[in-house]
């Protein structure tokens, strides 16, 4: 960065700094984006004002903003823990939380003394440990329901129950994206073709019309 571009840095981003801590979020962010303009490709400097913008959105909770510019100043300073904690918080804050939990475990190698990472790193522990063990529940749900589903020998009543289970499945967040990653829809696509109970086959009809409009 030449001189003059230096100067124009520390001046706009001591600005930001200033109207960062009087909570005057839109000035600040005004000051750190047009101190970005002025830094070099690569540089700490550009880390840095990517990091303190990233702290601006937090406050605003921008949290995909605060994630795209801790992402960028963390290809240029890969151990940050600020820009790495900031990360963190916004991931949460969207529900992304083994992605947190990454991040904070990241910053903990760094600091291993960093006492504000604990009750984060605790607190995403467990509600990863959490979800972790839903998902190995809901996995042999699926499993079953699908077991029945295809098995056009099985018994009529469970297969009756387990596309309905299916269709509220589909309603559900979790279960949606889980049986996008199985590709049952198209599973059950092909089986509408052969179904010959017309209860299941409405049950199915259902299914592929709630998972196509989610």
């Amino acid at each position: 960065m030449i001189d003059n571009n230096m100067n124009d840095y520390n001046k706009l981003k001591e600005s930001g700094n200033s109207a960062f801590k009087q909570g005057d979020y839109e000035t600040a962010l005004d000051f750190y984006t047009k101190a970005l303009k002025v830094t070099a490709e690569e540089s700490h400097e550009r880390a840095t004002c990517l990091k303190n913008r990233a702290a601006v959105y937090l406050k605003q909770n921008q949290n995909d903003k605060v994630i795209e510019d801790c992402s960028k100043s963390l290809e240029i300073v890969p151990d940050d823990p600020k820009a790495l904690f900031r990360r963190c918080q916004a991931y949460e804050a969207i529900g992304k939380f083994e992605e947190a939990y990454t991040d904070a475990k990241h910053i903990h190698r760094v600091e291993p003394t960093n006492k504000a990472i604990q009750p984060v790193l605790s607190r995403l522990f467990a509600i990863v440990t959490k979800r972790m063990q839903e998902n190995e529940q809901l996995q042999n749900k699926v499993h079953n329901m699908f077991k029945y589903v295809f098995d056009t020998s099985a018994p009529m009543d469970k297969r009756v129950t387990a596309v309905n289970n299916l269709v509220v499945l589909a309603r559900e967040m979790s279960g949606a994206e889980m049986l996008l990653k199985s590709g049952v829809a198209k599973q059950i696509n092909t089986l509408l073709k052969c179904e010959t109970n017309e209860e299941i086959y409405l049950g199915e009809e259902d299914f592929v019309f709630v998972f196509y409009h989610l």
